[in-house]
């Protein structure tokens, strides 16, 4: 039977009827076989402090460790007292910082709308490398930047990080860095790191051995998936894809296939702010914290106490997976603890320093008959449909079979407790599903997919129960494949092409006036779709509309010919107010008077324009749309010809549309 059990704090119950002072003894017996956990956070903190320079604003400061795992994590910020600065910054028990933000030191000028960055992606880079090497120049692995990428919206770049253990990419060691686009600054870090085992691969089994392992062990199956279009209907198709055992991986050493769980949860993300500063290596709200958790029970002498309470009946076999320390608002410490074994999950808080349980919660099997494959009951509540479902013992559930393959999504989860049913939810799509009769082989689409992809070793990390392995694995991107093209598919069956937004190259813009500013746009993902640019044809109303959407801060890439994306240009430019839908016109051209009236809707300036006979323009031939033009013309967006004209009804090129967005995103 399942069983909650709940203590409020107001029972103070206490960890066990041992009197404080034998509780004192044995902490005290405990903590002289430990390193003191003041002097290891203050070898951590001062380590952190000749790395990173913390603002002598930012003087408020408060601490928070995290333990599981048999790792302990420590987590520091500083803050300004009266304003909204603050330094955050994640480090290790062997110093390694894993994580660095800071915030509110942006300059005054920057405001929220898009902007290029002033400072290049080049310059960028370097402050990059130049960080990296300074927040931890110790660190045991190789650091790569792979990539990277600008935001017009958020005003900098953010370059990605990779991990390479003995040369080999670790999957959970990716990372990145993120620079301020005004003023140069990093903003923040993050890194996934362990320190561990990493198992040499010079024994590994080879390319052709591991495909051959894949594809007995794992494999790719024939499944339906299913997907709505845009109207309303459900669309039914089959693929090949790795759908089930999308956790499952061919071990490099063995060539067995194994379940890698990569993650993990810490319990008890609480803090509380400090006081004053002073001047030295740690300032006096710094020294203040490491003495506090001078007198805190233990965190071994804890987990013995709660076990060994006899009113709490904790399994004796039961694993304590996180034992995590706050401090909360009235300066009180408390302790987190996690406790699991397959039969039963605890979770109790308790004040670190007088033991006293706080908060208590157990639930699990305890001597129940639960069974989760009741047939009887399915065909019960489902009745005729409960024929499509069988039950799959890895999953835990019953799945839907049509045409003998399996459908994605459709399951039936069944839970009784001596008979009586305590838990139903089902999945059923109503739709048509298509013949599989001609659909290629499993080993012709495993072909297809070893020619095309990757097949290579990776280090991961694989969480069981209370301890972790890195393990070297083989690892594909394993994309459907639709069985009767044998071409890789997206989440709508449409066949999957490079990546229009990957890289915006042109074949035809080389000393071209506008080379400049299409390349810079390019970078951020706002251009057409690649190949040929066609910088001097007359552009689009479809295609001005798309391009306009990137000052709102949308990387738009206009695709050719892409139906879609038309409909929802002209769906989210009709729904702000942009243009009618009387006024749609997908190949129409725009001409400068059009355009300009169009980005000042878009930018939400039509209020201010429309009064045409207040503004004055410096233009000879400008009547209508004065307000519209104007206000662009003293932005620096729209200029005249040289002659004192605008040329209004002049029709707007590819090339000239590009200029007067990155005018716009540069203003």
């Amino acid at each position: 039977m399942k069983k909650l059990l709940a203590v409020a704090s107001a029972l103070a119950l206490t960890v066990s009827a041992v009197s404080p002072a034998v509780l004192a003894a044995e902490t005290l017996a405990t903590q002289q076989t430990e390193t003191s956990a003041r002097e290891n956070m203050q070898k951590i903190l001062e380590s952190v402090k000749q790395r990173v320079e913390i603002p002598s604003e930012c003087s408020e400061f408060s601490s928070r460790t995290e333990e599981q795992y048999g790792e302990k994590v420590y987590n520091f910020t500083w803050n300004e007292k009266d304003g909204n600065k603050s330094v955050n910054i994640t480090c290790t028990a062997d110093g390694v910082i894993t994580n660095y933000s800071i915030y509110g030191f942006e300059s005054d000028d920057k405001n929220n709308t898009p902007n290029l960055p002033k400072i290049s992606e080049s310059d960028a880079k370097k402050t990059a490398e130049n960080f990296l090497k300074q927040i931890n120049p110790d660190f045991p692995y190789e650091i790569k930047i792979y990539g990277s990428n600008g935001s017009i919206f958020g005003n900098g770049y953010t370059f990605y990080i990779k991990t390479y253990v003995n040369g080999v990419l670790f999957t959970n060691g990716n990372g990145s860095v993120n620079i301020d686009g005004t003023d140069g600054y990093v903003m923040g870090f993050d890194l996934g790191y362990v320190q561990a085992d990493f198992p040499s691969i010079n024994n590994a089994i080879s390319v052709d051995e591991a495909k051959k392992a894949y594809s007995d062990k794992l494999g790719l199956e024939l499944v339906y998936r299913t997907y709505v279009d845009e109207d309303g209907n459900v669309v039914a198709y089959p693929v090949y894809t790795q759908e089930y055992d999308y956790d499952k991986y061919i071990n490099a050493l063995t060539g067995d296939a194994v379940d890698v769980t990569n993650y993990r949860y810490f319990i008890g993300n609480k803090s509380e702010s400090a006081n004053t500063a002073a001047d030295g290596g740690l300032t006096e709200q710094e020294i203040k914290e490491l003495d506090n958790i001078d007198g805190l029970i233990s965190k071994t002498a804890l987990e013995n106490k709660l076990k060994s309470n006899k009113l709490l009946s904790i399994p004796k076999n039961i694993n304590t997976d996180s034992i995590s320390l706050y401090k909360n608002y009235d300066d009180e410490y408390t302790y987190s603890v996690s406790m699991s074994n397959d039969k039963c999950n605890i979770y109790t808080s308790v004040d670190a320093k007088t033991g006293e349980i706080k908060y208590y919660s157990r639930w699990g099997e305890d001597d129940s008959e639960v069974k989760n494959n009741d047939d009887s009951a399915l065909k019960t509540l489902a009745g005729d449909k409960a024929k499509e479902y069988k039950y799959d013992e890895n999953s835990h559930q019953y799945i839907r079979y049509v045409n003998g393959i399996k459908v994605t999504g459709n399951y039936a989860r069944v839970t009784t407790n001596n008979g009586v049913l305590t838990d139903f939810s089902m999945n059923y799509t109503e739709t048509e599903f298509p013949s599989i009769e001609n659909a290629m082989s499993k080993e012709d689409a495993e072909n297809i997919l070893f020619d095309v992809k990757d097949y290579s070793i990776v280090y991961m990390q694989n969480y069981t129960d209370n301890t972790r392995e890195i393990i070297p694995v083989y690892t594909i991107d394993t994309e459907n494949i639709n069985p009767f093209t044998g071409k890789f598919v997206d989440y709508q069956n449409k066949e999957i092409t490079e990546n229009a937004s990957s890289k915006l190259e042109y074949s035809d813009i080389d000393g071209h006036y506008a080379e400049k500013y299409i390349k810079e746009l390019a970078y951020y993902g706002i251009g057409f779709e690649g190949g040929e640019f066609k910088p001097d044809e007359k552009i689009t109303q479809k295609d001005f509309l798309a391009l306009l959407m990137s000052i709102n801060g949308n990387d738009i890439i206009v695709l050719k010919n892409n139906l879609e994306q038309a409909n929802w240009v002209y769906r989210n430019s009709t729904q702000n107010s942009i243009i009618s839908e009387d006024e749609r016109d997908d190949e129409a051209a725009v001409t400068r008077e059009e355009a300009a009236v169009y980005m000042i809707r878009a930018i939400g300036a039509e209020n201010y324009a429309k009064y045409n006979d207040i503004y004055v323009t410096p233009f000879n031939d400008v009547t209508e749309n004065k307000g519209y033009i104007a206000l662009l013309s003293a932005m620096g967006v729209l200029s005249g010809d040289g002659n004192g004209n605008f040329n209004p009804n002049r029709e707007m090129t590819r090339a000239e549309s590009i200029i007067m967005i990155y005018n716009y995103l540069t203003r």
